[in-house]
């Protein structure tokens, strides 16, 4: 099955589709609860139905995430990890402390291009397996 970039707008986010990645800029000022995640959930269904991706929250705006213990524990079965990318010192701590919550591949790049690189990693690792190599 062949995967055509896609960008989707939503109210609350931004988000830029490739095959086995999702780079997604949340809105300012958005407070991101469980609907938001079920939202997120029906893309990911739509347009990643059989290939792993990994979701990068490039947070270029101040946002902020309800603690929820159920927000934390909600995934994706097809989701491999989680990268953040900061790009204040107060949005990287959150985010680190933030990844105490996971308990998936979660990590925190101050580059796009680093976060990009490690989910690209944990790709090749995941259809590696799945080829059984």
């Amino acid at each position: 099955m062949s995967f055509s970039n896609k960008t989707i707008d939503l109210d609350f986010v931004l988000m830029d589709l490739s095959e086995h990645c999702i780079v997604a800029s949340v809105k300012e000022g958005v407070l991101i609860e469980l609907d938001h995640i079920a939202i997120l959930h029906e893309i990911f269904a739509e347009y990643y139905p059989e290939n792993n991706f990994g979701y990068i929250d490039n947070r270029i705006n101040q946002y902020a995430i309800n603690l929820s213990p159920e927000l934390y524990k909600t995934k994706y079965p097809k989701m491999v990890c989680i990268a953040v990318v900061c790009y204040t010192e107060s949005a990287f701590k959150s985010a680190n402390f933030e990844k105490t919550f996971y308990d998936w591949p979660f990590e925190v790049f101050r580059t796009l291009e680093e976060a990009q690189l490690w989910v690209a990693t944990l790709i090749d690792e995941e259809e590696e397996k799945k080829a059984g190599l």
